[in-house]
């Protein structure tokens, strides 16, 4: 937001000011089409459509502000449902590599080297960097893609079909929740049409009540003489 941006959201968001701009605005509307150039009444039905337009314009003000409050209460919950299943799928990986490197550095001590458990040790440490390096990118949450399972079916000796299985549905709920998480971040920011409609919002209310004030005053004065039903 730039510096008049910031000079306007200042006053829009002080309700003093707020209220002193209807006051402002009822007494010059008053002067000006009141006493010293009255309408007709023909054109006040016409200023009916500029002060509903204003009010119609900060409703919109108002409801871009609910939205982003929504968007922001639901990105904290819907961010820690998807650290919580990175973790989860961080956790399956590091689970395995413990066990894993483990079996492979006893099997080594053994003399047993031509096992596949040092392979599918160093793939589950290629796994776990891959997941540090996607996450030190641009985006704390990444998209993670098939490569983080690609190759562990040549391990279903070591590890079960259905663990592998179980791995990928967390890599799919991460996925699912990610998205969801970013739907909310996007809905939390806003566009510069946006913030100009939000930041004018209970100026262009205080000016389109103005007018209403003034109007009403204006209809007083086209009353016939002596009315008393009115």
């Amino acid at each position: 937001m730039n510096n008049w941006g910031s000079i306007i959201l200042d006053f829009a968001s002080n309700i003093y000011w707020v209220v002193g701009i209807f006051i402002f605005f009822t007494l010059l509307l008053h002067l000006l089409f009141v006493l010293w150039f009255p309408l007709s009444p023909r054109t006040w039905k016409f200023v009916d459509y500029l002060w509903l337009s204003l009010a119609l314009l900060s409703t919109l003000g108002l409801v871009g502000n609910a939205k982003q409050y929504r968007a922001e209460n639901a990105h904290f919950e819907s961010e820690w449902h998807a650290a919580q299943s990175l973790n989860d799928v961080r956790g399956w990986y590091i689970n395995y590599q413990i066990l894993i490197c483990a079996e492979a550095k006893t099997l080594k001590e053994k003399n047993l080297n031509d096992t596949k458990y040092h392979a599918l040790c160093d793939w589950l440490e290629k796994r776990i960097n891959d997941l540090n390096l996607m996450q030190r990118g641009t985006e704390n949450y990444p998209v993670l893609t098939p490569s983080l399972t690609r190759g562990l079916k040549e391990y279903s000796t070591i590890i079960s079909s259905l663990e592998q299985k179980i791995l990928d549905r967390r890599i799919a709920i991460y996925n699912d929740k990610r998205a969801i998480n970013m739907e909310n971040v996007e809905e939390g920011q806003r566009t510069t049409v946006q913030m100009i409609i939000i930041i004018m919002a209970p100026v262009m209310l205080a000016f389109a009540l103005a007018i209403r004030f003034t109007k009403v005053t204006a209809e007083f004065r086209f009353l016939p003489p002596g009315r008393k039903d009115l």
